[in-house]
């Protein structure tokens, strides 16, 4: 797994670019798109205005035939019956890249029937709409062209009709009154200076469609200056990769500051950043590209809890906002992880996080770094006997546990633990609690007044055991839940974060046959005065 860093500068990669360079955001969120769904474009027809701009689609990834395209379902029933709706792109919301004032628009022509298929007359043009082939409909069909303070202009083209508000476009005709003689490809369509209406950066705008001179769904988006001429798009955050049958999850680098790279790339929008993101048993094969786009999208890791199932590596996760530079480094051996540890110290990290988990390959480790000053005493990979000498040793140093991770290995207990100096009470770590006992032991341990903030689960001698941290501080309302499937955890987990609980542990039983988690979710108490 490699290594994902925020150095230098402090995760925003609007704080790393040029000055001079007015940043945008991508017209998509992340949100918005399922994990085999990416956005996808290639270099765009060189004009004056157009040189710099960009036809935005869609792929996903088809694991039954292993490659990318553009359609649901199978090709041959897409050309079949070629509708705009079978193309993944369409109908995906699209948000404004930069405030604005919008100065010219259509909302209301009828779409296209369908896709270009090849092989189609580009003499008659069956795929284009009657009215745009009477000159009656702008060729940038449903549109927006957003003025920008600098004197700019943006243009979003292609909408589906209707999915521009009235509030934003007051022209509502369908189409001309007449035919409009020698119209290029994108007609501007001005709006009177009086019903000019102001947007925000990310603000919604419309859907993805296939209007005008447009040969299938697709955004087409382009900058162009006072004097007509296309401009550089500079993109505030985003990743790309180059797009390949053999490779289902992408090879991603962020072009953040700068232009998304040329050719043919898959292209990830960052997601909007909430208050957490979390997932569970998640596969480690797509497991760095998700790393990628969460970090680009400006989360920072706050959990990670790898475990094994049939010889396969799953993770489990929690993202939070961030506020700090991290690095993380996920499933590495026993030497790389103290490599990277090493180097991380070096650069003035300290620590927050560590996980241990079995895999095909023998024992991984995982370690969260952020970057500030806290004393802390780490070690992996030790026996029971070297862990509690670790345990005793931080009790003298006034430390405190953070995480404490076993796995089996040869019929050995490992431990890969941290402690820091955090005030967390008083507390109690229990590292051999078989599964029928675990709800037991949390019901004690509350009756003492400390709750779990932690948990780790493993197999060892055909047993199920668990590791769990209990600890006074901080206050807060919490609940717990164990031994669940998939679906039972993600039921607790919607049904606790509907009522304003965050998720602070999630815990796979690495090693086991089956997938089962235990999680725990927290919120701070609400004083009434």
């Amino acid at each position: 797994m490699k290594l994902l860093k925020h150095t230098g500068c402090l995760l925003a990669a609007v704080l790393c670019a040029s000055a001079s360079a007015e940043l945008y955001n991508m017209p998509f969120k992340g949100q918005n798109f399922s994990d085999n769904e990416k956005l996808y474009t290639r270099d765009h027809a060189v004009t004056t205005s157009q040189q710099h701009g960009y036809d935005i689609s869609a792929r996903r990834y088809d694991f039954t035939n292993d490659r990318w395209t553009s359609v649901y379902g199978t090709v041959d029933a897409y050309k079949n019956n070629p509708t705009n709706s079978k193309k993944i792109v369409y109908n995906k919301p699209i948000y404004a890249m930069r405030s604005g004032k919008i100065v010219g628009c259509w909302r209301n022509a009828p779409e296209n029937p369908r896709p270009k298929l090849s092989g189609d007359s580009d003499r008659t043009k069956p795929w284009l709409h009657s009215d745009f082939k009477a000159g009656l409909i702008p060729g940038g069909g449903n549109m927006l062209w957003v003025e920008h303070t600098d004197g700019t202009r943006m243009l979003y083209a292609h909408m589906i009709p209707g999915t521009i508000s009235s509030q934003l476009c007051p022209n509502n005709d369908s189409i001309y009154p007449a035919p409009l003689n020698g119209q290029d490809s994108f007609t501007y369509v001005g709006v009177d200076e009086a019903d000019q209406v102001t947007i925000q950066k990310g603000q919604y705008l419309g859907r993805v469609g296939n209007s005008g001179s447009s040969t299938g769904p697709h955004l087409h988006i382009h900058l162009q200056n006072s004097n007509g001429v296309g401009q550089k798009i500079y993109f505030s955050r985003g990743i790309s990769s180059p797009i390949s049958n053999s490779n289902p999850y992408g090879t991603w680098t962020r072009f953040a500051g700068d232009t998304i790279p040329s050719g043919s790339r898959l292209l990830w929008a960052p997601r909007t950043v909430g208050s957490q993101y979390v997932r569970h048993g998640f596969g480690s094969a797509g497991f760095q590209a998700l790393f990628d786009h969460l970090a680009d999208s400006g989360y920072k890791m706050t959990w990670v809890d790898g475990y094994n199932v049939g010889s396969r590596t799953y993770y489990n996760m929690i993202w939070r906002p961030a506020n700090i530079s991290w690095r993380a480094y996920v499933g590495r051996s026993s030497t790389s992880y103290q490599n990277a540890f090493d180097d991380a110290i070096e650069d003035g990290y300290v620590p927050v996080h560590v996980d241990s988990h079995k895999s095909a390959y023998g024992p991984r480790f995982s370690v969260i770094f952020e970057k500030k000053n806290k004393t802390f005493l780490a070690r992996h990979d030790i026996s029971y006997s070297q862990h509690i000498t670790a345990m005793n040793q931080a009790k003298n140093l006034g430390l405190s546990p953070v995480s404490v991770s076993v796995l089996s290995n040869n019929g050995q207990r490992r431990y890969t633990t941290l402690y820091d100096k955090t005030n967390i009470g008083q507390w109690t770590i229990s590292s051999q609690i078989n599964s029928s006992s675990y709800q037991d032991k949390v019901m004690q341990q509350d009756e003492q007044g400390k709750r779990p903030v932690y948990l780790n689960a493993y197999m060892h001698n055909n047993n199920a055991y668990y590791t769990a941290i209990f600890a006074q501080y901080p206050f807060k309302l919490w609940t717990a839940r164990h031994g669940q499937t998939s679906g039972g955890f993600q039921n607790y987990f919607n049904s606790y974060t509907s009522n304003g609980y965050l998720t602070d542990v999630i815990a796979g039983i690495d090693g086991y046959n089956y997938h089962r988690f235990a999680g725990v979710w927290t919120k701070n108490f609400i004083i009434q005065l």
